[in-house]
């Protein structure tokens, strides 16, 4: 307190009234305190010091619980970063079996027999990494603000979900994309052009984008819905969609794998797949053991 210790100069005169002048508040403000020194000095000596003390250990005392506050205040800040650091969350549909999944925006998934994926959610995208097998997206739409893509990352690139219902299938020399609805964006890794893909377009990413042209021949397998269904198929690549849903080793010798076959097979009843197909083509079950089975022409 300047005034009061009379060391104020009379520039800082100058600017106390100036001060004073500038807002009713700072007027009302000043008068306020100049209440409380006069009730102060009327108390009896020491008491007055006393509560001055007093006044500064609470001020002393606030600054405590502000700083404290502060730190409980970083230390939550340091926790929600966290949260968002955490390991990706990791789902597997075991041989034999689809896995359904839901995820926090509401997206579902199917995972066919075999696949393994992580989901890794931020504040800038929701990101889907496939590491194996086949996944079906239905995207569901984002709350979240700012909006956060939704992408699906491979060993060739990552697909854009631009609002729509997809399948992505992991192989070793690439990674196919089939769109049921809306479209997806597709981009490879190597820095190539992208691709847009429309409701029932395939394509394909490798080193780069491409674009497949449905075989006239073949229908999209229903997998999702547990049913494989083709015209004039290789029996081999029937034979490959059933055997993760198969107990054990279930094999196509290469005379067989070429033979054309045409209708809808179950997926989670493959014995009975196997029958409708010994039915209907010149082909015979070979098992050796309860863990293998082999398809050979008749």
């Amino acid at each position: 307190m300047l005034f009061s210790a009379g060391e104020a100069s009379n520039k800082d005169h100058a600017a106390w009234q100036q001060w004073r002048a500038a807002n009713p508040l700072h007027e009302e403000a000043w008068q306020q305190l100049a209440s409380l020194t006069d009730r102060l000095q009327a108390l009896p000596a020491g008491i007055g010091q006393q509560l001055l003390q007093q006044r500064q250990g609470r001020r002393r005392t606030l600054r405590q619980c502000v700083l404290l506050l502060g730190c409980l205040g970083a230390g939550w800040q340091t926790w929600l970063r966290l949260q968002h650091s955490v390991a990706p969350l990791s789902f597997h549909a075991n041989a034999g079996r689809r896995e359904r999944v839901t995820l926090a925006d509401g997206s579902k998934l199917v995972l066919r027999a075999g696949a393994r994926l992580q989901v890794s959610f931020d504040d800038n995208q929701r990101l889907l990494r496939l590491l194996a097998g086949e996944v079906a997206v239905a995207t569901a739409s984002d709350n979240h603000a700012p909006y956060r893509p939704l992408l699906v990352e491979t060993r060739h690139g990552h697909i854009t979900a631009l609002g729509t219902r997809f399948t992505v299938g992991l192989a070793s020399d690439r990674t196919c994309v089939a769109v049921q609805q809306h479209a997806v964006r597709l981009q490879p890794w190597s820095g190539g052009a992208g691709l847009i893909l429309q409701a029932g377009e395939h394509g394909e990413l490798s080193d780069s984008a491409r674009r497949l042209p449905l075989p006239p021949d073949d229908t999209t397998p229903d997998w999702v819905s547990g049913r494989i269904v083709v015209v004039n198929a290789r029996l081999g690549d029937v034979i490959r969609q059933l055997a993760p849903h198969y107990p054990g080793a279930l094999l196509c010798d290469p005379q067989a794998a070429a033979l054309p076959v045409s209708g809808a097979f179950s997926e989670d009843d493959p014995q009975a797949s196997l029958q409708a197909i010994t039915a209907t083509l010149p082909v015979k079950i070979v098992r050796r053991g309860p863990l293998w089975t082999l398809l050979t022409r008749r």
